[in-house]
């Protein structure tokens, strides 16, 4: 099974600062270039960030090996075929692009266009329940802002915040950048929490057990501690959200109270 490998670009840019001379005040022409830009990129519109969100998933997938019903290699063709399993339980209502990525991380992400990547590594620790769970999970989650915020990262901030009104064509490094950025996404408690219910009443209108949601929360908090120890593990994505223990077991309260 390949590893993913997104390689970070460092970019270093060398320059004297320009300054202007306003009334008296000196105002540094670089920090004020840099503001304008972040100003426009707080500014894109929806149709900006689907063009943005697109390429990156087109990009992703051409990074990693994706996994398909009909694909040759028995182990792809398995964890494709468990995911389209997966996927015919959810409501009909539910209109997402999911596939999975034949790559070892444990980790899964979605995207605000509605593109939602699950790899084979999370899939391995997992049941088809806890996995439901977390695509509602993740799709509950404003991935919109989380995508901008990405976006507004230093070696993405000067292409986006200078393109107007058409989203700039980033390059690999960008792009590899901006998933980084995007796997290292912090969300507010509240966030977190609310996604945890979705993806609990995801599993219900599934007509799956809503356990299954709390048993991931416990496997994801397994792999947050885990982090501690193996330093490979520190910027996985669940690794990244604490407290999932405390979440599982609100979440079981409430199971409780409905079930018992």
């Amino acid at each position: 099974m390949k590893k993913l490998l997104i390689a970070l670009t460092l970019i270093l840019i060398c320059s004297h600062t320009a300054n202007a001379q306003l009334g008296g005040l000196k105002i540094n022409k670089k920090h004020l270039d840099a503001a304008t830009k972040t100003a426009k990129a707080l500014t894109l519109t929806d149709e900006q960030i689907a063009t943005y969100c697109q390429e990156y998933i087109d990009w992703m997938d051409a990074h990693n090996p994706v996994c398909k019903t009909t694909d040759s290699d028995p182990g792809m063709k398995a964890v494709a075929d468990r995911l389209e399993k997966i996927k015919a339980t959810m409501p009909s209502d539910v209109k997402l692009d999911i596939q999975a990525y034949y790559v070892v991380d444990q980790n899964a992400f979605a995207c605000a266009n509605g593109s939602i990547r699950v790899f084979a590594g999370l899939m391995e620790l997992m049941t088809d329940d806890g996995i439901l769970g977390i695509i509602g999970h993740i799709v509950n989650k404003d991935s919109k802002e989380a995508f901008k915020k990405a976006l507004l990262t230093s070696a993405l901030k000067d292409a986006v915040g200078s393109t107007g009104d058409v989203a700039a064509t980033l390059t690999d490094s960008q792009l590899g950048e901006l998933g980084e950025a995007l796997a290292g996404a912090q969300f507010s408690q509240k966030a977190e929490y609310a996604a945890d219910d979705y993806g609990y009443e995801f599993l219900k209108k599934s007509g799956k057990d809503p356990m299954g949601m709390v048993t991931a929360l416990r496997i994801i908090q397994k792999l947050s501690d885990d982090a501690g120890v193996d330093k490979s593990k520190a910027k996985q994505l669940f690794s990244t959200h604490p407290e999932s223990g405390k979440r599982a077991d609100k979440l079981e309260a409430k199971y409780k109270k409905e079930y018992k």
